[in-house]
């Protein structure tokens, strides 16, 4: 089919043509029917050494950086909500972490699921080495009272950097549970983390290093516990729509840095948002930047 310029879904013409271009069209009718996908490393666009590249990075992190000075650290693991090390503000660290966000296939898929004027939400790298607990079912709409927006408010890609498997602690996902538009209740945890859902309602996610695992903000989701020696790593990056405050604060990213990425680095950490003004006012050539999102869901 000719994809034409429609009004009535204003910014998915473009997305969608790029998302064909690209070869990940069947990842998009996965994840509308699903809430989540898969794309394989031959999909992404990536150089071969790009998640190697990345888990290198991430290793060279955690050997440097004292556990303490990540807040979430200083706390047990029962109480932290997710076990394992967390490294934040990744941008400044290695430029491989800007190429991850600018991958034309992380990009597509976030205006896809955010519409054209998504921001970038947050970029974490998730580290686990040796066995480990699950994390809880839950879904990343933090804060948002339900019913939840159909059409989710923040989105997940995450780049998987060693084979994620049930041993290794993967991702567990309850497929179709974006459309339930909720949270999932107390009750509703898989069995193998000592909840009343039946384990075989949790999808495993297989997926070998240089994947990309995509999912909605309304997607249900937990972890495997790790049974297996080693490490577990991915780097997820989020993404919102121009609404919602991002979590994470890139105003100290110096420009420099950001130049790497472009214009379009810029305006997804924020610097072309035309909230958080002052005493002078929001910029209009800012505001008129998401002005496609009166429209559709898609702008």
């Amino acid at each position: 089919m000719e994809i034409g310029d429609w009004k009535t879904v204003a910014g998915m013409a473009e997305t969608y043509r790029t998302a064909r271009e690209l070869g990940i069209e069947t990842n998009i009718a996965e994840l509308e029917a699903f809430g989540f996908t898969i794309i394989p490393p031959d999909k992404t666009g990536a150089p071969k050494d790009f998640a190697p590249r990345m888990l290198d990075a991430l290793l060279d992190m955690a050997r440097k950086e004292d556990e303490l000075a990540v807040e979430l650290n200083k706390h047990s693991d029962a109480e932290k909500p997710a076990y394992g090390r967390q490294f934040f503000h990744l941008l400044e660290r290695d430029p491989v972490f800007i190429d991850a966000a600018m991958n034309p296939a992380v990009r597509t898929m976030a205006a896809y699921m955010m519409g054209q004027s998504y921001r970038l939400f947050s970029m974490v790298a998730f580290y686990k080495e040796g066995t480990a607990r699950s994390t809880h079912m839950h879904c990343d709409c933090v804060g948002v009272p339900p019913p939840l927006p159909a059409y989710s408010t923040v989105c997940n890609v995450s780049w998987v950097l060693t084979p994620y498997k049930e041993e290794t602690g993967t991702f567990g996902m309850v497929p179709g549970s974006h459309r339930m538009c909720r949270h999932p209740t107390q009750f509703e945890q898989p069995q193998f983390i000592g909840g009343m859902l039946e384990n075989d309602a949790v999808a495993p996610v297989r997926a070998e290093p240089g994947s990309l695992v995509v999912f909605t903000g309304n997607t249900w989701h937990c972890t495997y516990p790790k049974t297996a020696d080693g490490v577990r790593a991915h780097v997820a990056t989020a993404f919102c729509r121009n609404f919602i405050a991002p979590a994470e604060d890139y105003s100290d990213v110096p420009d420099s840095v950001l130049e790497r990425g472009g214009p379009e680095l810029a305006r997804m950490v924020g610097r072309r948002a035309w909230q958080g003004y002052g005493q002078s006012g929001p910029k209009l050539e800012d505001m008129a930047l998401v002005r496609a999102a009166y429209q559709t869901q898609y702008g």
